[in-house]
Order: structure tokens, then C-alpha cells, then sequence
């Protein structure tokens, strides 16, 4: 074999071998990148969705409510159980909606247009009594038996507060307050100047008719100041006066078949009417001989309350929450403000609660609010601030004043009626013809027209509303021994 025949053999052999090996590595290299098909069945792309998992934020559960408390004492109230709320609940985002208008004034035609529009709150504020039986009555609230059950409510919820949540055997609304009506607050300065106390006894037992000679008689020593603080601005004041004079000088009795439609309204000699009357020619007599502030057509509530303790009015008839607001404004109780129960045997019973809607949004959320709102620590924490007392008698705030302690002990003796103004016992659409009507009786009289004719005006038109409203029917079935805890 010649040389150059074992070279070319040679040559042949070593391409051979090196595509021989270029073939192996290829094969190698393909097999090495080619994933276990067990390991591609078993094992999840961990790393991304970990990372995606860690990262994201979970959606925050909201708690839509809706209330009236705008004014001092009161926005720091319920400030107060919202704090306790986020405390227990941190995770929940309050969507908080204030309405301002005291007693709920203007939120309540809110709260109607968002429920028949069928895009309810997680909960709202309502007055227990009638006008929480109105949103049951039109089915817009789910039964809450079970948070009542939980918190135990039954056994220190008083019975007449119970059966103010509690319509066709079940629950509806956790209170979180009792409030009364009738109360006096004057100015202890102007009283002592003027000697009213020794003149004309504790203001606990005065009359109706003795409220305005005390009336005539600081206008007489004092031209310069308003003997009786009123605020019309929102008409629902005037309305509260007319309910406090009304129990005054009719009683429990009178003043219960008023409200319920349960008397003779076509008889203008009724014992009902006859007292309705009676106080309707008092307020006339007032604003014709200007014994309220001249400019009470532009105050709300707690305008009128602070012409009491800064002493440019002597007396303003009005709820408890009043407390609240003096306190809040860091008037001296005994120095700029004194209260007094009027009368001290009534105690007219108001309690704002908070309830369910049917298709609320975020229901658990409204549930939670509930059993807050119905906790010892909420109800102590609220009231103290606030000007009422708990509606739970388990709870004995210390409170900075010596009105309140009287309060409590009132509600456990004297006896105790529903506030008309407040929800408690009559019909929204008379007690709305009603604000009307007193605030028009009062413009008329200051404009000139006679107190006879204004008041006979306005009596009867008391009674047409009486009859078109539909309030003797609103309680058909109840008497009125149902609305009244006689002690």
C-alpha cells in the first residue's frame, strides 16, 4: 500500500470518527436540555405564582353607614365607636356618610330614596319606635334576633325600649342610646339675678301656664335678652317644644292618644283636642310677645342652645344631647348651663339604634357594627360623650355632671313615653304635616295675624292631618297602655 493510499484511508477514518463524534455531542447536548417528563407533570411554575401571591393586595371589606351626628358632642360621640369598631375590626374600611339636619331631618328622605332604589346601606341610623317600624312595615330591613341573642340584650334592655325594636316577634335594631325629651336648660346667672327659682319654685314642677309667667317676667326685667331660646331653621325644633308642653300639660295619657290618633278628632269639645289647643295659644302667645329670640327662623338646635350659656337667653326647652354639646364647647355646668326634668315625673324616651337592610352590601361587615354598637365598651364610651345615657342598664358611666345621674334615675322611676319628634311613636307623614304646621303658626303670628286665628288655623289643619295621614291606623291593634310605662 503506498503511502499516499494510507494517508487518504487515514484522512477517511479520522472525518468519520469526528462526525461520528460531532453526532454524539449533539445528541448529548439535546438530551441534556430535554426536561423529565416527571418533573414536568409534578412540579407547579412555583417561582412566579409565589411571587404574584406575596404581592397582590387583597380587596378591604367596607362598612357603608350613614348618620345625622354633625354637631358638637355629637361627631366626637360617634368618633368614639368608630375608634372601638376599627379596633376590633381593622381590616374594615368605614365608608362613613354624615347627613347634617338634626333628628335625622334631612337623611331620612336620603335613606327612603336609597332603599326603594334598591341600593341600601350596610346600615344606617334610625329612632326606634315608629319610625323603625316603618322600614319594617315596607320590608326594607332583615330580622337581627341573632345579635340581640349574642349580646344578650333582652336582659338589660328595658322592656320598654325592647318592644320599640320589636315588631311581628322580632328584632330589628340595636339601640345604642336613651335620650329624654323634656328638659329645661337655663342660664344659672340669669335665674339667680332674676330670683326665679324663689320666685316661682323648681323648674321640675313648674305648669305649662307658669313657664309663661317666667317667661313675661324675665322679658320684663331683662328687654335684652330672649327668654326661651328657639331654633326653627329645620322646623323639627318647634315640633319638640309642642311635644314637651303637650305631655306637660296633658299628661301621659293625652299625650299618647294625640300621637296615635286614638281620640275624637271630629269632636272640637275632646278632652284631646281641647289640650292641643291650649298649647298651641301658649307658643302663639310666645312669638306674639316675643318671647323667643327674634332671629330663631336662621338657628339650628345648638345655635339656640349656645344663647343659653353664653346668656343671651335664659331658658331653651330641649333633648339631653344639649349635655353633649355644652360639654363638647367646654361650657361650665352650674356656671353657663343648669338643666332641670320638665316635667320630672314624665320622662319622654327617645333611642337612636342602627339596623340591617335587606341586600346590604357587605352584610357581615353590618353585622359586626351591630354587636359593637350593642357593646358594653361602645355604649359607655358614646354616652359619656354624647348627653344620653346607655340603653343598656348593665353600663354606669362616671359622667362630668350631675344632670345625667339624675337622668338614669329617672328612667328607672318616672314614667316613661315615646318622643314623638324623635321616631318614637308617630307617623312620619303627620309628624312632617305637623313641623309644617306649628312653624307656619308662628311665622303667621309674627307677620300680625291675631293668636286666636292662628291657632285655630293651624288646630284645624292638626286634625285634617290627623284623618288624611293615616295615623289612627298606623297602630291599629295597640292601646295605648302599650306606649306608656305608668310609675
Amino acid at each position: 500500500m503506498s503511502y499516499s493510499a494510507i494517508t487518504k484511508s487515514t484522512a477517511i477514518i479520522i472525518t468519520l470518527l469526528v462526525i461520528i463524534g460531532i453526532l454524539a455531542g449533539i445528541a448529548w447536548w439535546g438530551w441534556s436540555r430535554t426536561p423529565a417528563p416527571a418533573t414536568t407533570i409534578t412540579t407547579p411554575p412555583t417561582t412566579p405564582t409565589t411571587t404574584t401571591t406575596t404581592t397582590a393586595t387583597p380587596p378591604q371589606a367596607e362598612l357603608v353607614i350613614y348618620h345625622w351626628w354633625t354637631a358638637g358632642g355629637e361627631r366626637e360621640a360617634i368618633n368614639a365607636v368608630f375608634q372601638v369598631f376599627k379596633q376590633k375590626y381593622p381590616n374594615i374600611q368605614i365608608v362613613e356618610n354624615p347627613v347634617a339636619g338634626g333628628a335625622g331631618s334631612v337623611m331620612k328622605s336620603v335613606i327612603i330614596g336609597l332603599l326603594a332604589a334598591g341600593t341600601p346601606p350596610d346600615t344606617f341610623q334610625v329612632h326606634a319606635g315608629a319610625e323603625l317600624k316603618e322600614y319594617v312595615d315596607a320590608g326594607y330591613l332583615a330580622p337581627i334576633d341573632d345579635i340581640w341573642s349574642k349580646l344578650g340584650l333582652d336582659k338589660v334592655i328595658p322592656s320598654t325600649l325592647q318592644v320599640m325594636c320589636k315588631f311581628n316577634g322580632h328584632y330589628y335594631a340595636v339601640p345604642i342610646d336613651v335620650h329624654r325629651s323634656n328638659v329645661l336648660w337655663y342660664n344659672p346667672k340669669i335665674f339667680n339675678e332674676l330670683g326665679i327659682i324663689n320666685k316661682f319654685g323648681d323648674p321640675r314642677n313648674w305648669s305649662v301656664d307658669t313657664l309663661l309667667q317666667v317667661a313675661r317676667y324675665i322679658k320684663q326685667q331683662r328687654p335684652d335678652i330672649a327668654p326661651i331660646a328657639l331654633a326653627s331653621r329645620n322646623k323639627w325644633p318647634v315640633t319638640h317644644l309642642f311635644e314637651v308642653l303637650l305631655a306637660n300639660a296633658g299628661g301621659p295619657e293625652t299625650y299618647v292618644k294625640f300621637f296615635t290618633g286614638k281620640f275624637n278628632y271630629n269632636d272640637p269639645n275632646d278632652p284631646v283636642v281641647q289640650t292641643v289647643k291650649k298649647v298651641l295659644t301658649v307658643m302663639a302667645t310666645m312669638a306674639k310677645e316675643g318671647l323667643f329670640n327674634s332671629n330663631h327662623p336662621e338657628l339650628t338646635w345648638d345655635q339656640a342652645a349656645a344663647l343659653v350659656a353664653e346668656g343671651k337667653a335664659a331658658m331653651f326647652i330641649h333633648g339631653d344631647w344639649v349635655a353633649g354639646y355644652y360639654i363638647a364647647n367646654n361650657y361650665k355646668y352650674g356656671k353657663d348651663w343648669a338643666a332641670a326634668p320638665f316635667p320630672k315625673n314624665i320622662f319622654i324616651l327617645l333611642s337612636d339604634a342602627f339596623e340591617l337592610p335587606k341586600n346590604a352590601p357587605h352584610p357581615e361587615a353590618a353585622k359586626d357594627w351591630l354587636m359593637v354598637v350593642g357593646s358594653k365598651e361602645a355604649q359607655e364610651k358614646f354616652n359619656l360623650i354624647k348627653g344620653s345615657i346607655p340603653a343598656r342598664t348593665d353600663v354606669s358611666p362616671k359622667y362630668p355632671d350631675p344632670y345625667r345621674p339624675e337622668t338614669a334615675e329617672d328612667f328607672q322611676k318616672s314614667t316613661l313615653i315615646p318622643s314623638a319628634v324623635h321616631g318614637g311613636i308617630a307617623k312620619e307623614a303627620f309628624m312632617t304635616d305637623l313641623h309644617n304646621i306649628l312653624t307656619s303658626m308662628l311665622t303667621a303670628v309674627s307677620v300680625g295675624t291675631p293668636v286666636d286665628n292662628a291657632v285655630n288655623t293651624a288646630l284645624a289643619q292638626i286634625l285634617q292631618s290627623v284623618k288624611t295621614s293615616g295615623l289612627a291606623s298606623f297602630w291599629k291593634g295597640y292601646t295605648i297602655d302599650y306606649f306608656i310605662t305608668k310609675r
